[in-house]
């Protein structure tokens, strides 16, 4: 019954198309017109690998990367990319305090800053190395989190201009409610503020080349956003924000677990802690090398499915730390060692990033970091596996 779809002797993975990630990209850059696409590969590549990712992309034509953590900038600096991976522009978006100035210079990153001491703390370690450091200014227009009032960006623009070492390189924010069919006005909002203030900065002459807006939801939902830069996250991945326009996705993540075993229950038998699932009649569950210590959520006891054979299965009782039950009565010729799919396709079955978040009560998000460290992702181009890496 099983696709051998694991490399020998794992328990579980996540199998990774870059093939999909790469179409992915293409169908959204193809949404872009005059402005260039910015491949967000925080968190891990939101759980995909962070440096595969932006390889795959990168030999697609992306040269603009974002983070959080200075750590995942590095890690994109000293991993081997490829030829020529030294032109690419990584953004790190939030971990740009001044103890991490000379460590962003000398990793070549561009930093979001919004107070004077972060500026100046990468100036001075700027001029020490030789060279300026490149700043994005992070305003908030309406998301209530990082970054300057816009009242007090104009002035701050000006006080920058005046710091040696430093290039102002960007001006930023970021859309709360692209994403919600009521989240119009909002929007709308935050789209006016910062038309705003690129005016504004234009007549000042301190208006800086690149300007972003817009996330996925953003480009998808609302195109006239301005700026000439858009952040491309989630429908990179393939799980399209919600109040979204037409575009073609598909997820790149497949998760993989192995049956450890597989053993016919009665009629009121109880499976798992608390005893929370009993069937009616007598049937078979199989207990699956997954848990919630591998990241599947344990909300999803008794309420998500799987596919077995390409076919849907219950969750049986409480996921556990390493194992959960599925019931599969309804599937002929299971054994150990076969493989299901908790997220993904097998055959003509599906389980989608979204149905696994809407039964969790969270977002999609949420569902592809959450898979843990200890799943190793395995790398595929045209079928074939590349390679194998544990986080």
């Amino acid at each position: 019954m099983s696709e051998h779809l694991l490399p020998s002797g794992y328990r579980n993975a996540l199998l990774i198309d870059l093939d999909i990630l790469i179409q992915n990209y293409t169908n959204l850059t193809s949404l872009l017109a005059s402005r260039e696409p910015f491949a967000v590969v925080k968190a891990e590549g939101y759980g995909h690998g962070g440096v595969e990712v932006a390889r795959a992309v990168y030999e697609a034509g992306a040269r603009w990367f974002g983070v959080a953590a200075l750590e995942e900038a590095e890690a994109l600096r000293t991993h081997e990319m490829g030829d020529g991976f030294g032109d690419a522009r990584i953004l790190v978006m939030s971990d740009t305090l001044a103890y991490n100035a000379k460590r962003l210079v000398d990793a070549d990153c561009d930093a979001a800053v919004w107070r004077m001491d972060q500026v100046e703390g990468l100036a001075s370690a700027a001029r020490e190395a030789g060279r300026k450091a490149r700043v994005h200014v992070k305003v908030d227009t309406g998301m209530g989190r990082l970054g300057l009032r816009p009242a007090e960006a104009v002035d701050f623009f000006e006080k920058i201009s005046r710091e040696e070492g430093v290039e102002i390189a960007g001006l930023m924010s970021h859309l709360a409610r692209a994403d919600e069919e009521d989240g119009e006005a909002a929007t709308g909002a935050q789209i006016r503020e910062m038309e705003a203030l690129v005016h504004a900065l234009r007549e000042k002459n301190l208006l800086p080349p690149y300007v972003h807006v817009s996330n996925s939801a953003g480009l998808l939902n609302y195109p006239q956003a301005p700026g000439n830069l858009v952040r491309l996250g989630i429908a990179l991945y393939g799980a399209s924000p919600q109040f979204s326009g037409s575009v073609t996705l598909k997820t790149a993540m497949t998760w993989v677990a192995r049956v450890l075993q597989v053993k016919e229950i009665d009629a009121g038998r109880p499976v798992g802690y608390g005893g929370t699932y009993e069937r009616n009649t007598p049937g078979r569950i199989a207990i699956v090398a997954t848990g919630y210590g591998d990241g599947y959520p344990r909300i999803l006891s008794n309420r998500a499915d799987a596919l077995v054979g390409g076919v849907r299965v219950p969750v049986a009782g409480r996921v556990s730390m390493d194992m959960l039950a599925l019931d599969v009565s309804k599937v002929e010729g299971i054994a150990p060692g076969d493989e299901v799919v908790l997220q993904g396709e097998q055959g003509d079955g599906a389980v989608n990033c979204e149905e696994l978040a809407d039964r969790a009560e969270t977002i999609p998000y949420e569902i592809m970091c959450g898979v843990g460290v200890r799943v190793p992702r395995v790398y595929l181009r045209e079928g074939r596996v590349t390679h194998v890496r544990k986080l």
